[in-house]
């Protein structure tokens, strides 16, 4: 009898321990209690909403090549479409940013190497958060996701 009320103890000694480890932590999830902002723009912007660029080193300086990156707005307020320019090369991508109940703002940071970037946006603290990283290994261009974002929306009845 007395191994049972010992385990027992245990058990709950156990148990409580956890409660209190999670009640410290802070939660970096965030909740959406209205979705206010519109899913299609009443005005779409010509111009570049964030830009980078950075001159291309040329051996004779005979051409005046540049790696850029900026990023448009399309119709859809969360999606924009990215241009590429490295050397005589243009290429395209798309970049959709998760809907946090607020106006999306995209930016464009340096990396950490030459010739790299990294396209993100700021959230609702305006801390900025990675999403792709454009940069040029060995005279190719790559561009990749380096991190994903979600959501959780709650619609009151």
């Amino acid at each position: 009898m007395k191994k049972y009320c010992y385990l027992l103890s245990l058990v709950l000694l156990f148990s409580c321990n956890k409660t209190k480890e999670t009640e410290g932590k802070k939660e970096s999830s965030m909740t959406i209690l209205n979705d206010t902002i519109p899913t299609v723009r009443k005005v779409v912007s010509k111009a570049a909403v964030a830009s980078y660029s950075e001159v291309v080193k040329d051996k004779d300086n005979l051409n005046d090549w540049k790696f850029a990156v900026d990023v448009f707005e399309t119709e859809e307020t969360f999606k924009y479409k990215v241009k590429i320019k490295y050397k005589e090369l243009d290429a395209d991508d798309h970049l959709t940013v998760p809907n946090f109940g607020i106006q999306p703002t995209v930016k464009i940071e340096k990396g950490e190497e030459e010739l790299s970037c990294i396209i993100g946006f700021l959230d609702k603290d305006g801390a900025f958060k990675e999403f792709k990283r454009v940069e040029v290994i060995g005279d190719q261009l790559k561009i990749k996701q380096t991190k994903g974002y979600g959501r959780s929306v709650v619609r009151a009845k």
